[in-house]
């Protein structure tokens, strides 16, 4: 009985050294601080897909009412425009959905023209927008050497198919894209081509 009693007690007065709780409080500091890591990075994934189908959703809003018929501004009269979405080089956190009043396929610079205007936050942004040029197939972007200014994608009844306009008055496009950037650096694109078919693309870094 007495040997037990001295084993029992031998054991219990046993415990961790400084070293071992030091190395086990380095090991929950490194997970804990990789899984916060990938929880911001998988946040920001997240946020930016969301923001490329919104989007998308506005250039799909744009082509549902230029197609129908939509009275352009409430007791207006106004019925059969086109609409679009404009994106400008000034603000790489706003693009709206506009009316085409006057059917000249741009957006009026006073906002006669505007409907919601929608605000990107949380650190995201437009990276750029670009058109590509029908004739040749080069690409004219926001972030060029020779830079557009404003890109607009449009819809007209009755076809679906999208009509692109830049500040580039001269240039035709056979499509449009627009990249937005997340916090981390990552991006993805939204296109229109001239078919009307709008789809978000893979992300990219």
């Amino acid at each position: 009985m007495s040997i037990f009693s001295h084993r029992f007690r031998s054991f219990s007065l046993k415990g961790f050294t400084l070293i071992e709780l030091t190395i086990v409080f380095a090991i929950i500091t490194v997970i804990s601080a990789l899984l916060l890591l990938r929880q911001d990075r998988f946040s920001s994934t997240t946020l930016l897909r969301s923001l490329a189908y919104s989007v998308a959703l506005t250039f799909r809003q744009a082509q549902v009412y230029g197609t129908s018929v939509r009275e352009s501004s409430a007791g207006s009269g106004l019925f059969g425009k086109s609409y679009g979405v404009y994106f400008g080089s000034g603000d790489a956190t706003r693009y709206y959905l506009f009316a085409d009043i006057n059917n000249d396929g741009a957006r009026a610079a006073d906002g006669s023209e505007d409907l919601p205007a929608y605000v990107i936050r949380n650190g995201f942004s437009i990276k750029k927008f670009c058109g590509t040029i029908a004739s040749s197939g080069t690409e004219r972007c926001s972030d060029s050497g020779a830079p557009i200014t404003w890109l607009v994608v449009y819809f007209k009844r009755p076809n679906p198919d999208a009509l692109f306009s830049s500040s580039e008055a001269l240039e035709s496009y056979s499509s449009a894209y627009v990249e937005l950037q997340g916090t981390d650096g990552t991006t993805r694109r939204v296109t229109v081509t001239n078919t009307g078919q709008i789809y978000v693309g893979a992300l990219g870094t």
